[in-house]
């Protein structure tokens, strides 16, 4: 439930940064979304370690440990 969650937030903020980059004029198209994104996953982050149990977050950073991002 917590990685969905998760996802649910990442969703919603892709969704508001790609709204601010085609509703703002220059500068704040491109910075709006950047803040956007990363006030969404420092969000998205403390919402997974508040509502995850123990052993989801170890299924997680093993996850993590055998799959790194590219």
């Amino acid at each position: 439930m917590a990685k969905r969650i998760r996802f649910a937030i990442f969703l919603l903020s892709a969704c508001c940064a790609g709204l601010a980059f085609f509703t703002l004029p220059s500068f704040w198209a491109w910075a709006a979304p950047i803040a956007i994104f990363i006030a969404a996953s420092l969000l998205a982050e403390y919402a997974f370690s508040r509502l995850a149990s123990p052993e989801e977050k170890q299924r997680d950073l093993e996850d993590r440990v055998r799959n790194p991002p590219t």
